[in-house]
């Protein structure tokens, strides 16, 4: 039986990381994903992606729409966890930094270390663009929409500072971490009540009404919800159509509560 030399160096072969710390990367990984506007049937397919760098036998994960269980295995071991992921809002940019950093994992130009360094610098990132020009983007954006809904120019200007100051006013409410459904109840008033105004400057105001609150649309919400449901995940699917249903009721309850005030019909 051949033995090594007395002098000769002995090369240590590199201990794979935990099952824990691995499972806590890519909870991390989907969490990002998920949070930031991803459907449940990407975060999956991203975590799968996972796998072969990570040195795991198999990844068992269920997404719901603010949860995620994830069990990892390797050999005999298992380990699993649960995490409940805050909704922060969708960012593009976060979607589109973790997909590009996971692409290059799976290739292997980036290791596991540089992986969960990579994942806390880009949760730290700040928003791609400041508060003014969100705030003044959604203000041309809903006047737009009041235009096309046929609106003179007086009312095109009435709903571009409506909807200005109902999102900058749903901003400091998101900041404040007030309670979702109230947010959106508060914003919808806001806007709808500024809105009014258009009742004694235009010959237009059911356009200024409509188009006001239009900021508040739950769209990437519905568009997950249906490629959920289509896609197999029932459960993440309904909660999340369940959520855009009472942001509905929420927009429709604080411009019925203007329409009421103002004794107008749209």
């Amino acid at each position: 039986m051949p033995f090594p030399a007395p002098n000769s160096p002995i090369v240590a072969t590199p201990e794979p990381a935990s099952l824990s710390s691995t499972v806590d990367l890519l909870v991390q990984a989907g969490s990002l994903l998920l949070q930031h506007g991803a459907d449940a049937s990407r975060v999956e397919a991203s975590l799968e992606q996972m796998e072969p760098g990570l040195g795991i036998d198999r990844i068992d994960a269920v997404v719901m729409s603010k949860t995620i269980l994830l069990t990892a295995t390797r050999q005999e071991a298992h380990h699993t966890r649960v995490a409940r992921v805050p909704i922060v809002g969708v960012n593009m940019n976060i979607l589109s930094e973790v997909e590009q950093l996971l692409g290059q994992f799976q290739q292997g130009r980036v290791s596991v270390e540089q992986l969960a360094l990579e994942l806390d610098r880009i949760a730290a990132l700040p928003h791609h663009y400041s508060r003014g020009v969100i705030v003044a983007a959604v203000g041309f954006a809903c006047a737009a929409f009041c235009r096309l809904f046929g609106g003179d120019w007086a009312a095109l200007a009435v709903t571009g500072v409506a909807a200005a100051v109902a999102t900058w006013v749903r901003m400091e409410l998101n900041r404040r971490h007030t309670n979702y459904f109230l947010v959106v109840l508060i914003t919808a008033l806001v806007a709808s009540l500024l809105a009014g105004n258009a009742l004694w400057l235009s010959q237009t105001p059911q356009s200024a009404l409509t188009a006001a609150v239009l900021l508040l649309v739950p769209g990437v919400p519905l568009i997950n919800a249906s490629v959920d449901i289509l896609r197999g995940h029932i459960s993440a699917g309904l909660a999340r159509a369940t959520t855009s249903l009472v942001v509905f009721l929420g927009i429709a309850l604080g411009l019925g509560f203007a329409l009421r005030l103002f004794q107008v019909r749209l």
